[in-house]
């Protein structure tokens, strides 16, 4: 037996939700997890020469942190112009590898990518798993299927559907079957379906679905039959219910959920992954709710804090997810943002969205989640320290730099930042102004107004 790696000493949160180890012990041998529990009951067996013994006073020692929601390919891009139109799709790929750096040396050890261009999620996750580059785990969804209601088809009709869209226009029922055998060719892990619109894209189409219920039951029972999960983009009440109804494993966002929809996950077993710092952090980045263009944008985190604690409450599983890929939600930065969220506006404690961001979050990964989240023999080694106890302050989480320690796989993650880059030309905002600059005939001078 190969000796173990680690002895890793001090408080251990193991990712349940059974209290703390004060005095604890985390053993790793290889890529896995060999042994967890008191420190006093550590087997003299792994206590031999050339082990490597970390005494960590004031530390705990937690599972890799789970992200349900990051967008790996879509570089922080400002706009949906920018991101379906500007960038080479080969100068994509490369960027999508650098920022995956990024995420995990946030700490997150596994993440679930929620939409692609192109295939680039796919091969950035298999480069990945190959050994070439690090980066967290991933599950990957293809570009999602879309209506001309639904999210990604944002562009006028008379304009072609854009190949650089995170979606794929669908135009029949028979078209909805064909797109996810395709996809699953691609080797997608999950099938994911626009099922409503974006206050971002369209401010006053929350209202609906994109699909129609019996369209929801055909992608599930397809995306089923082969063995994959299906998810959607849902923000309205009518697309919650219809998705939940038709058996969707995912709903991302549910801000607009109702009790019907409550009631339809808790009987089909959805997991909601609210993703509520991507509008949280564009609100705080452009003046706050004082700002009347945020009045959308509020008002939507307004209606989700109030539901989605509802939701819970009646037990309806979270999964706290970043959104990163856009710029309000920067890759390395905010990935535990969303725990900070569910402890100060919905109610968790903790401890609680502690267990939503690592076991809690694995059943969103079908291929390894039975290996991940968990601080457990058997398990892989994917293991963070951080200075201090997060059951006490969860913001700890979000302040990397705290991180004494980040093991994937149990080998110790570089925690070199990337190079710095220069943006490229096409990396840009294409706008002369963000309003209009008027000429002012008393002032004598032009002013800028929005």
């Amino acid at each position: 037996m190969d000796e173990p790696a680690y002895i890793l000493k001090g408080r251990v949160i193991d990712g349940t939700l059974d209290a703390p180890i004060a005095r604890g012990a985390v053993v790793t041998q290889g890529e896995e997890i060999a042994w967890v529990g008191e420190e006093a009951a550590l087997p003299p067996r792994y206590a031999r020469p050339g082990v490597q013994v970390v005494d960590l006073p004031g530390r705990s020692i937690l599972p890799g942190l789970v992200d349900g929601h990051i967008h790996i390919s879509f570089g922080e891009a400002r706009s949906e112009e920018e991101l379906a139109l500007y960038t080479p799709v080969e100068f994509r790929t490369l960027k999508a590898v650098w920022n995956a750096k990024k995420v995990l040396q946030a700490g997150v050890t596994s993440a679930f990518d929620a939409a692609t261009t192109f295939n680039i999620a796919q091969s950035v996750r298999d480069a990945i798993d190959s050994g070439m580059f690090e980066g967290p785990r991933l599950a990957v969804s293809g570009r999602q299927l879309t209506s001309h209601q639904g999210l990604e088809d944002s562009f006028p009709n008379w304009m072609e559907f854009p190949p650089g869209q995170a979606g794929v226009l669908i135009r029949s029922r028979d078209e909805l079957v064909e797109q996810i055998r395709y996809q699953v060719k691609d080797g997608v892990d999950a099938i994911k379906v626009s099922g409503s619109n974006d206050s971002f894209i369209t401010p006053d189409s929350l209202d609906g679905s994109a699909f129609t219920y019996d369209e929801y039951r055909i992608v599930a029972d397809e995306a089923h039959r082969l063995g994959r999960m299906c998810t959607v983009h849902a923000r309205s009440r009518d697309a919650v219910a219809d998705a939940a109804r038709a058996g969707f494993d995912v709903i991302f966002h549910a801000s607009f959920i109702d009790d019907e929809g409550i009631d339809l996950c808790l009987r089909n077993g959805c997991v909601i992954v609210p993703t509520l710092p991507l509008l949280v952090n564009a609100i705080e980045a452009t003046g706050g709710p004082a700002n009347p263009s945020n009045a959308g944008f509020q008002r939507e985190v307004d209606a989700a804090i109030v539901n989605l604690a509802r939701a819970s409450r009646a037990g309806v599983p979270l999964v706290p997810g970043s959104e990163s890929g856009w710029s309000p939600v920067p890759y390395g930065q905010w990935h535990a943002r969303e725990m900070q969220i569910f402890v100060d506006d919905l109610g968790l404690s903790p401890g609680q969205a502690l267990h939503a961001g690592t076991l809690g979050a694995t059943r969103l990964f079908r291929r390894f989640g039975d290996r991940i989240g968990k601080l457990e023999a058997g398990r892989h080694a994917d293991i963070i320290v951080v200075d201090g106890d997060p059951l006490a302050d969860i913001g700890l989480l979000q302040k990397p730099s705290r991180f004494d320690l980040i093991l994937k796989a149990g080998r110790p993650v570089d925690r070199t930042p990337p190079a710095p880059r220069r943006p490229m030309h096409y990396e840009r905002h294409k706008m002369f102004l963000n309003g209009i600059f008027h000429y002012d005939q008393e002032a004598g001078q032009g002013v800028l107004r929005r």
